[in-house]
């Protein structure tokens, strides 16, 4: 019996000297992971901290009784979904907030150069997209719906398109905003 296994087998028998050791063990790695998700400590520490609680339920209800991975990896997936959920919970308020052509400054949330020619240059790039781009990315981004929610209402195939296409839009913004930058 590996090492991991023994963890959840003690785990399951509530063992919680075994919790403080995965707490401990994989603290630090768990929270420099996070780091590239640029949330506050404190955030990644809460998310890290549910993460383990999750790890220790479901090891009592038997879920991980025939786990594939490791406890890390598997610890470490709860926490990277925890983190996407609580970042679209964040992002979803703050589009709620933003109003009419604020949708284009907001997509400059990654650039390093906010001035107001920059600003010019993506409102600019942005109105050169088709149409369906531009109302992917103003769904995603301005109104905060979800990908599933964005494939019912554009009628895609399926999530997976609407993710391609999200992609494919983004990438073609980025080339615009280049190629008129350079002008």
């Amino acid at each position: 019996m590996n090492n991991d296994k023994r963890r959840i087998k003690s785990l399951k028998a509530g063992h919680t000297e075994t919790l403080d050791e995965l707490y401990r063990r994989y603290r630090s790695g768990f929270l420099e992971f996070c780091k590239r998700y640029a949330v506050a400590a404190e955030v990644a520490l809460d998310i890290y901290q549910d993460s383990i609680i999750v790890l220790y339920e479901n090891s009592k209800q038997g879920k991980l009784d025939e786990l594939k991975s490791s406890i890390k990896t598997y610890l470490y997936a709860i926490g990277k979904y925890k983190m996407i959920n609580y970042l679209n919970e964040q992002s979803r308020h703050h589009y709620q907030e933003l109003q009419g052509d604020e949708l284009v400054e907001e997509l400059t949330l990654f650039e390093t150069d906010t001035s107001e020619s920059r600003l010019q240059l993506l409102r600019q790039a942005y109105l050169q997209l088709g149409p369906k781009c531009q109302e992917v990315l103003r769904l995603f981004y301005y109104e905060g719906l979800k990908l599933d929610a964005i494939q019912k209402q554009l009628a895609y195939d399926s999530k997976d398109t609407v993710k391609s296409q999200k992609s494919r839009c983004l990438k073609q913004l980025k080339q615009i905003v280049h190629a008129n930058g350079k002008r």
